[in-house]
């Protein structure tokens, strides 16, 4: 691995660790509850990237990971597994960008974009507890201080939802 690919990725998890430490995107959820975010975001009305499974890493796995695969068949499919200590809402985000942006441009400019995009639609999905851009703007923050550029989006923008007050 080049110097310049370990040093972008070890600043893309100093921007995390600023972003979510103490968090709820760091509480571990368990693997089921968030495979299921994993598939909401999935199979709501904005993903625009491949097909997903989600499966439990090893037992002995430290990290989650994402790996893509064309299917002559069915087009393309990310396989998330993930790692015990890592079943969080963090994650799920960070996993799902690896599969939207393509897990050969690793934790470049286009990862950072497709980072930010999932960011604000899984933690927005449940309509009780939606976080609008809280998350997104301290990542996106975090990812300023640290120089670390955010790319053009290379597919639909997320969906704005209205998420405000509701007028009774």
């Amino acid at each position: 691995m080049s110097p310049d690919v370990d040093n972008e990725r070890t600043a893309l998890y100093s921007a995390e660790l600023a972003a979510f430490d103490g968090t709820d995107l760091e509480v571990g959820l368990g693997h089921d509850f968030v495979a299921c975010q994993i598939q909401d975001v999935v199979t709501g009305e904005w993903w625009p990237g491949p097909s997903i499974e989600v499966r439990q890493a090893r037992v002995d796995a430290r990290a989650s990971s994402t790996r893509c695969a064309l299917d002559a068949d069915n087009g393309s499919t990310a396989m998330i597994r993930l790692a015990v200590e890592q079943t969080t809402t963090a994650t799920a985000a960070h996993e799902l960008a690896h599969a939207l942006a393509g897990v050969a441009v690793g934790h470049g400019p286009v990862f950072r974009r497709a980072y930010l995009d999932v960011l604000a639609v899984i933690t927005n999905l449940d309509s009780t507890n939606r976080r609008r851009d809280l998350h997104v703007a301290q990542l996106a923050a975090a990812f300023v201080a640290r120089d670390l550029s955010v790319g053009d989006r290379q597919w639909a923008a997320p969906p704005l939802e209205d998420v405000g007050p509701i007028a009774l």
